[in-house]
This record gives structure tokens, sequence and C-alpha cells, in this order.
């Protein structure tokens, strides 16, 4: 049982193409699945029933397992028994019986444009700190990247003519994002400094790699690759340090803020789809449910009649 949990891992990397983040959550989720059938004393894929299935998500749910963790793991237990009745390993899927509910999402936080901008800008001054974070700021707000995806920067990704970052989003698959003004700015005082900074203050071998087109775009103080918990430092101390107490921004608020903000301006959800790397426009609709929002507190502040 446990091989053929591996091929249909394997399967999923590299003829589907999943992010190495996906296949390490439906590894979690269908090794969990074979420890509790094994607990069962099976010993074939073929002897799993639909009352094996639900007695085990019926556990998982004793043991306080949260919906959005339920859903997950129904929704990979069906993807690995649908692959194995298209194998022909089984003949009937048990999955059948799980009901597809709709997880009620929570709607992401986000900032408020005079909330958020005063915020990046304030981030002016000309220490290596301040011209790093700023252009990282700009990025995260002005593109909607990914922590992952501003980590994976290269040089080379950086296309000035064209005023656009080539990024490596989920499942390895790249998209073209521009970037304006304010970023381009940001990025050309940032990079002049980089660029000294490798060129004096390290020497042989080490300066070359950071000169090369293929070395990481942001880097530490001590000219090592950013981690994401450096990216986790720059929020907390640029932008929820100056936010109400108990605010709780992350990196990722300046992409939702990123999709909120064009949507209120107008810009179709497909090309903001586009941007942000989804692929599908039905998981960028959520921000829709934010715009309203928006809407709504917009209302009740202005309207007279309240």
């Amino acid at each position: 049982m446990k091989q053929t949990l591996v091929d249909y891992l394997d399967n999923m990397q590299y003829a589907r193409g999943i992010a190495k983040a996906t296949r390490e959550a439906y590894t979690n989720d269908l090794t969990q699945l074979l420890a509790y059938l094994q607990t069962k004393k099976l010993t074939a894929w073929t002897n799993v029933s639909r009352d094996h299935l639900i007695q085990y998500i019926d556990d998982l749910h004793k043991r306080g397992f949260a919906e959005a963790s339920l859903l997950r793991n129904m929704a990979s237990i069906r993807g690995f028994f649908g692959w194995l009745l298209d194998e022909g390993i089984i003949e009937h899927n048990p999955t059948d019986a799980f009901i597809r509910t709709r997880h009620h999402r929570r709607l992401p936080f986000t900032l408020a444009e005079n909330e958020l901008i005063p915020l990046i800008e304030a981030v002016d001054g000309d220490s290596p700190e301040d011209l790093r974070d700023r252009a990282i700021l700009e990025l995260l707000y002005g593109c909607g990247l990914r922590c992952f995806e501003l980590i994976g920067l290269r040089l080379h990704d950086l296309q000035k003519r064209e005023g656009t970052l080539r990024i490596l989003g989920k499942g390895n698959k790249e998209r073209i994002v521009p970037y304006g003004p304010p970023a381009a700015k940001a990025l050309h005082r940032y990079l002049l400094w980089r660029q000294t900074f490798a060129e004096k203050y390290k020497r042989g071998a080490f300066a070359a790699d950071l000169l090369s087109l293929d070395a990481p775009m942001f880097l530490t103080m001590t000219g090592k690759r950013l981690h994401r918990s450096h990216l986790s430092t720059i929020i907390r101390t640029r932008i929820r340090a100056f936010l109400p107490e108990g605010t709780h921004a992350t990196p990722h608020t300046l992409r939702h803020a990123f999709a909120t903000h064009l949507l209120n301006h107008g810009a179709p959800l497909i090309d903001i789809s586009e941007l942000l790397g989804h692929a599908n426009v039905g998981v960028t609709e959520i921000y829709t449910h934010v715009s309203d929002q928006h809407l709504k507190d917009e209302f009740n502040r202005c309207f007279p009649r309240s």
C-alpha cells in the first residue's frame, strides 16, 4: 500500500507539476490515512470501504481537526482514490460517499490605501536596510507577490526596459508581472547599493557570485539570501508596529491589498487573477467579497441617514 501511495505522489509531482508544499500536504494527509487503515488490519487499497473512510474523517473530527483541515483531507483522499480507479487498481471508488461541501472561507485581512501607502512611503532613509526594505515593500504590494516568489527573485528576473518581473510561482509556473514607478525607483536605489556592496565589501569568488545574473536579488546585510523569517521581521518593524494594537499584518497582507485595491479601482477580475498567478479565476473571487465589504464600510461612514 505504501509503494502505491509513493507512486501516486510521484505522479502528482512530475506529471502534473504540483508545488513542493502541495506534495508535502498530500503526503501528510495520505500517510496519516494509511497509518489509520493499517490499525484496521487492511493490507490492500481494494479492501478500503466507504465506511472505513467515513470513520477516519469522523476520527479526525473527534481529535479536534478544524473544518478547513477536514475538507483538505477529504480532497486529498478523493484525489488519491480517483487516481487508483483510473489506474485500475480499484474497481469502485469509496469516496463517492463524501459530501462535496463548499468551505466558508475567511475573508483575507487587508489594509486600506490611506493606511498602507503612507506606511510604505515612511521607509525613505538611505541606510542599506531602508533601501532594501523599501524595495521589498514596494514589490510585495505593487506586484502582489507571495513570500517565496519574492525570495526566489534573481537579478535576471528584472526586465527594466519592459518594466516587468519574471515570477516563478506555484507549480513552477512562470508569469510576467509589471511594476510601477514607485517600485522602479525603490529597486533602482537598492540595486545601486547592492552592486557597490558586492564590489567593495566582498572579494573573490563570493563577489562574483553576488554579481552573477543568477544571484538572489534580495540579500541580508551580510550578503546571504533572505528567508521568510526576514520578510516577517520587515513587516513587523515597518508596518505592523504602526498599526492599532492587535492588528495582525503579514507579508501576505500586502498581496491581499494589491488585489483588493486593483478591484476597487475597476480592474477586471480575470486580469487580477493572472497577475496573482492563480490557477483559476474562482480563487480570486474572494476579493470581490473584500471589495464589497469596503463599499459597505464606506457607505456606513458617509451616508447621512445612519
